[in-house]
C-alpha cells in the first residue's frame, strides 16, 4: 500500500481506537493445518481465536482478537500474514 493510503488508514484507525486497544483481525485461509499454524504463529499465544470452517471444509475463517499498542502493530500483523501467501485478509 502506498504511504498516502497507509497514512489515511492510520488516521482512521487512530480515530476509532484509543491505544492500547483490542483489535479484531479477520482472515480466510485454506483449511490446511500448516497455513493456519503459520497465521497463528504471527500472534502471541494468549490471543482469543474464533474459527469457522466453510460448509465444504475447504476454507477456515479465523477471527483473532489481540490487544495492540498502536496502528503500526496492526499493519505489521497484516503484512506478516500476507507474506504467508494464499490468505485473504478482511
Amino acid at each position: 500500500m502506498q504511504d498516502d493510503g497507509l497514512a489515511g488508514l492510520r488516521a482512521r484507525l487512530d480515530a476509532h481506537h484509543n491505544w492500547p486497544s483490542e483489535y479484531m483481525f479477520k482472515f480466510i485461509s485454506p483449511s490446511s493445518p500448516e497455513k493456519i499454524k503459520a497465521i497463528l504463529g504471527v500472534f502471541p499465544p494468549d490471543v482469543r481465536v474464533e474459527r469457522k470452517t466453510s460448509g465444504g471444509g475447504k476454507y477456515t475463517s479465523l477471527t483473532i482478537h489481540e490487544v495492540v499498542s498502536n496502528a503500526d502493530v496492526v499493519f505489521d500483523r497484516y503484512q506478516t500474514v500476507q507474506a504467508i501467501g494464499g490468505i485473504f485478509a478482511l
